[in-house]
Parts: C-alpha cells; sequence; structure tokens
C-alpha cells in the first residue's frame, strides 16, 4: 500500500511521499540459497522493483536503472518471513533519479519484531518511447 503526504505537489514539482512504493512478499523455500536463507539475488530483485516503481511514479512514465550506488545487507531472511520493500525518491535530477530503499522483515505466521535486513540507494533515468533520456518533475525538498 502506498502511503500519500499532506504535502501538495505543484505542477513541476513532486514531494517525496508522492513517490513512496511498498511492496511486500512472503519468501519461500523456493527462494533459498545452500545455506537455508533467502538468496541475495532474490532481495536485490525486489529492490530493484520497488526502486523502479517509485522512479516511474515520479518521472510519471518509465524509469530504467542506471546504477546500484549501495546496497547494504544487514541481516538474513527465511522462508517464511514477510519481506517488505519501501522506496522513494530522495533526488531528482534534469533525467535522473536517486531512490532510497529500507527491506524489513517479519515473520508472516506471529507477531513479532521487525527486522531491518537491507537498504540500497539507486539512480534511475526516465526515458521517452525511444528510449531516449526525457526530463523529470522537480523534487519538493522540505
Amino acid at each position: 500500500m502506498a502511503h500519500r503526504s499532506t504535502v501538495r505537489s505543484v505542477p513541476g514539482r513532486k514531494a517525496p511521499a508522492d513517490s513512496r512504493v511498498t511492496l511486500a512478499h512472503i519468501m519461500s523455500e523456493h527462494d533459498t540459497n545452500l545455506y537455508g536463507t533467502i538468496h541475495g539475488g532474490v532481495v536485490m530483485k525486489l529492490i530493484d522493483d520497488a526502486a523502479a516503481a517509485a522512479a516511474a511514479r515520479h518521472a510519471d512514465g518509465p524509469a530504467v536503472t542506471a546504477s546500484v550506488d549501495r546496497m547494504t545487507f544487514l541481516a538474513p531472511v527465511r522462508a517464511g518471513d514477510l519481506l517488505s520493500v519501501h522506496a522513494e525518491l530522495e533526488s531528482a535530477g534534469r533525467t535522473s533519479m536517486a531512490t532510497v530503499v529500507r527491506v524489513t522483515s517479519e515473520r508472516w505466521n506471529a507477531s513479532g519484531p521487525t527486522t531491518d535486513v537491507a537498504t540500497a540507494r539507486l539512480t534511475f533515468v526516465a526515458i521517452d518511447e525511444h528510449g531516449r533520456p526525457r526530463p523529470v518533475p522537480a523534487l519538493i525538498t522540505t
């Protein structure tokens, strides 16, 4: 579920909350590695998916991953965990956008603590129908 800010965007400008996205996924044994934890590549894909959705939401159209600037794994994820991936815009240039992502996990079938499992920062470029960079709205920083 996406959360919306009370800050109103003005034409050509958007607040970080306007792009906020949360994806949730119950991890299964199909996602595990040889150590019995969720494969880092599975988590990386979910991070890229959430960040891409936030960038596309800000750009009002397609955006492609230009770089993974930072990705840090903090704790393992297990099969049966509910993984939540929270992404929003951190900054916007003329055609590029930096997203920040926070990943948490919790046991889906028990009420317990939420664990921070990863953080990331990715850069995206908005593209037009020909795959060329196109301008994006400015980001309101308050």
